[in-house]
Formats: structure tokens, C-alpha cells, sequence
């Protein structure tokens, strides 16, 4: 089964710190990402901006607007695929990530969600 990991932070709580706490943080993230990858369940791993648009169907035109949508201090930061046996294995997998495994980052609303896949339509095989 493929499930979606979501990986959310605060973005104003991580603007609050020095570039060298941020790069800090980041190589104590680097252990853990290798981890994750060397469990060979994450099929992709994206990192994202914080830069987006928003589009929305509205008197039947599509407006575009600067995102997010809603007022919000929490950010997607990133998203990853996992294959796992079911939802506690995805679990387990996604627990490697750094998001729950680096000391000192609860301040900057780190979390992730993972969330099983309905359906996938892949452009490769049509």
C-alpha cells in the first residue's frame, strides 16, 4: 500500500532563528533523512517552498490568488511516499523522520501526518 507523508512547521517560529541555529537543526536532520531513506520505503521524498498560489472556482471563473488560503502559522514543508504493509507500518517508517527525531525542534511545530493513498493515476501508464 502507498501512503502520503506530510511534513508541517511553524514558519514564523522558524523565521524567529539565526541562519546558524537553522543550519544547526538541519545537520542534525541529516542522520535521521538517511535513515528514512535506507529503509527503502520512501519511493519519494519532496521538499517544498513556501511560496504557492491558491486556485479557486468562484462565479464560474478560476481566481488565483497568493496562498494559503486560510490564515495560518503552519507551513507544508514537505511531502513523501511510502509503500508500507498497512497504516502502522507507515507509521513506523515515517517515524524516522527527523520531524520526530531531532531534540529541541518542538517549538517550531514540527509534525507530520501520514495518510493512506486512495488511488493514483500514473501518466505512464495510460
Amino acid at each position: 500500500m502507498l501512503f502520503l507523508g506530510i511534513g508541517y512547521f511553524n514558519a514564523e517560529k522558524m523565521d524567529e532563528k539565526s541562519e546558524q541555529e537553522m543550519e544547526n537543526i538541519m545537520n542534525q536532520c541529516e542522520p535521521f533523512m538517511k535513515d528514512l531513506y535506507a529503509s527503502d520505503r520512501v519511493l519519494l521524498d519532496l521538499g517544498l517552498d513556501t511560496r504557492m498560489k491558491v486556485l479557486k472556482r468562484q462565479s464560474n471563473q478560476i481566481t488565483v490568488t497568493d496562498g494559503p488560503f486560510t490564515e495560518t502559522k503552519e507551513v507544508i514543508g514537505s511531502t513523501f511516499l511510502i509503500e508500507a504493509d498497512d497504516l502502522e507500518d507507515a507509521v513506523r517508517v515515517a517515524s524516522l523522520h527527523p520531524t520526530t527525531q531531532v531534540e529541541g525542534v518542538e517549538e517550531l511545530g514540527w509534525r507530520l501526518e501520514v495518510r493512506p493513498i486512495h488511488y493514483i493515476y500514473d501518466h505512464k501508464e495510460t
